[in-house]
């Protein structure tokens, strides 16, 4: 048995033709903890899921990140082995080759535009009993988006379908966006990913209007690796992912316990948003689905079709010289091997959002 284990081993990570082994590896791997897309990887850290899954003697380095393309920059120079980041800044790190080549392993969280498809309303906005009466709202007035990310994505395709027409689009980063609803300098909309927008809203300075969902706007977050850290350690790739699911199913199971985690690691976010912008469900009103996210992990049809439109867009933007994937884009070898021995198949659960009434913090 342990011979056709490594056996099929060899089989999946054969393409390069070079020898590999099981020595210890040093990795620096990639977070963004201000995003909750990115928090599996605060799970893995302090769990410390990656000594209980890759080679014995192994060595670690945790970076947390505020956005994606530092990520992106660090993979490419070799100074980074693997990311978690948000889609946008996933998809350009591929586009790469002539650096280095940088493959997409894993979705970790998946969801029906509840994650990063969050359009937010200044507090003294009305109520609004659908998305449509929050279209006519936002009509006219000036709406803001971070250039570049899943925001931007998602606010450029549901005013293409008619959603609303904004006065003007401002091109803002998501702390001026945060800190213009604080300030109460924001007149009209704007796009926001969680757990900024949570925030927002807990603090009384704004309230959400719409999710994705309605106009069937999907999110996710993607990991990342270098192909050439795939091939030379491809026990290492297969024990990161499963370290990967571990904290998924964690996260999960463990709604009290992962808070508990993420709150010694955000800073200034109290447990109660915390545990808002993961497990508590969106309205119907506003778009909200019964699944907060998904823990996916697999490249299926749903994910394969965010990563067109993703390269599409990016190429619109004039960040892309292509509209179209790279070839081979992903490499869910490792994967699907740490599924296999973990007995487990995709996807491997969800968050079910719940009622604010069970909230377990007031703080």
């Amino acid at each position: 048995m342990k011979f056709l284990k490594l056996f099929a081993l060899v089989l999946i990570f054969a393409a390069s033709g070079r020898a590999w082994s099981a020595d210890p590896v040093d990795i620096t791997y990639g977070y963004h903890p201000y995003w909750t897309g990115g928090w599996n990887g605060v799970i893995i850290k302090h769990l410390k899921l990656h000594e209980k899954y890759l080679p014995a003697g192994s060595k670690v380095r945790f970076e947390a990140h505020l956005t994606g393309p530092p990520m992106v920059n660090a993979l490419l120079a070799d100074k980074m082995q693997i990311g978690t980041m948000g889609d946008m800044p996933s998809l350009v790190a591929t586009t790469k080759r002539k650096i280095a080549d940088i493959r997409l392993v894993s979705t970790p969280m998946f969801s029906n535009g509840q994650n990063c498809n969050k359009i937010v309303v200044p507090a003294d906005a009305p109520d609004f009993a659908s998305v449509e009466e929050a279209g006519a709202w936002l009509t006219g007035k000036p709406f803001a988006v971070h250039r570049g990310t899943c925001a931007n994505r998602f606010v450029d395709s549901v005013i293409s379908k008619g959603a609303f027409k904004p006065s003007e689009r401002l091109s803002m980063t998501i702390e001026v966006i945060t800190s213009n609803f604080e300030s109460g300098k924001m007149k009209g909309g704007a796009a926001m990913w969680e757990p900024h927008a949570r925030r927002v809203v807990e603090l009384g300075h704004a309230k959400y209007a719409a999710t994705g969902a309605p106009w069937g706007e999907t999110d996710a977050d993607f990991t990342l690796m270098r192909q050439d850290f795939i091939e030379n350690h491809p026990e290492a790739a297969v024990g990161w992912m499963k370290a990967e699911i571990e904290a998924m199913q964690f996260m999960i199971d463990n709604p009290k316990q992962t808070v508990e985690i993420l709150y010694e690691e955000l800073t200034g976010y109290p447990r109660s948003t915390i545990w808002s912008a993961i497990y508590e469900e969106n309205p119907v009103a506003i778009g909200g689905d019964p699944v907060t996210y998904q823990a996916k992990m697999v490249f299926d049809d749903d994910v394969i079709t965010l990563a067109k439109n993703g390269y599409a867009f990016l190429h619109e933007l004039k960040v892309l010289k292509s509209p179209n994937p790279p070839e081979n884009f992903y490499n869910d070898g490792p994967l699907q091997t740490a599924l296999s021995e973990m007995n487990l198949k995709a996807p491997i659960g969800d968050i079910i959002g719940k009622p604010r009434s069970t909230r377990p913090y007031d703080d």
